[in-house]
């Protein structure tokens, strides 16, 4: 007798609704990554689905998506609105970042190849050279991604790259603000000469003052935009 299963296959329209929102919620996020939406601004699920000519049911699905990921911020009826970066964020996301991408460097190292460490430096050299903050900022994080990407562990590496998705608003907002650039491939570079001589304990220390480095930068920033805003309110 044919069992009945959770697994049967899904009614195509929720197929479609699920990438439909899927879609909606990519480039609400590109436009927030790219600051065409701010932090603070609000959202109303009717004006994105004209927008995007689909239901407000799908735009709902979305949202709910970017709630989870910490994009926009639901507030009890009033709707989403884009959340606002903040220097405790700021410093949240790097403390996560830091205790996560360590672990996953440690269980990364003993199972790297040559091949692996030879995709890092070959995307190090091409951050050397990039100029266009979408092209560094990509780069960085593919280098990021080729050194945790041996540990094989799927679940921390999603984490990560939800982790890494946030705190790319940060680097965009203050990146052209900062300097920070040389210091951050001098880092990159040691990191990867300790991954190549198996030093897990040391390139784990270096991964975590890299990280802390630029927290602090984005940090700093961020208290001073703050502290010019209120000023500029009186």
């Amino acid at each position: 007798m044919r069992r009945s299963s959770a697994l049967e296959r899904l009614p195509d329209e929720a197929v479609e609704n699920r990438s439909a929102a899927r879609v909606v919620a990519d480039a609400l996020r590109e436009g927030i990554l790219q600051q065409r939406l701010r932090g603070g601004e609000r959202l109303t699920q009717d004006a994105v689905a004209a927008r995007f000519n689909v239901s407000q049911m799908i735009v709902r699905e979305a949202f709910k998506q970017l709630v989870t990921e910490g994009f926009l911020t639901a507030e009890p009826r009033r709707g989403v609105s884009v959340a606002l970066l903040t220097a405790a964020e700021a410093w949240e996301i790097t403390q996560l970042r830091s205790l996560v991408e360590a672990q996953a460097l440690e269980w990364a190292i003993p199972q790297m190849a040559k091949t692996d460490l030879d995709r890092a430096g070959r995307l190090l050299a091409e951050l050397d050279t990039a100029k266009s903050t979408d092209r560094i900022i990509a780069l960085n994080a593919r280098f990021h991604e080729a050194l945790y990407a041996p540990a094989g562990k799927a679940r921390t590496l999603a984490l990560i790259a939800t982790l890494r998705l946030n705190f790319e608003r940060y680097l965009r907002f203050t990146w052209e603000d900062t300097h920070h650039l040389e210091q951050s491939q001098r880092e990159h570079w040691q990191i990867l000469d300790l991954c190549k001589t198996r030093d897990v304990e040391r390139a784990c220390d270096a991964l975590k003052r890299h990280l802390a480095a630029t927290g602090d930068v984005l940090v700093q920033c961020l208290r001073a935009h703050d502290a010019s805003s209120r000023s500029v309110d009186f």
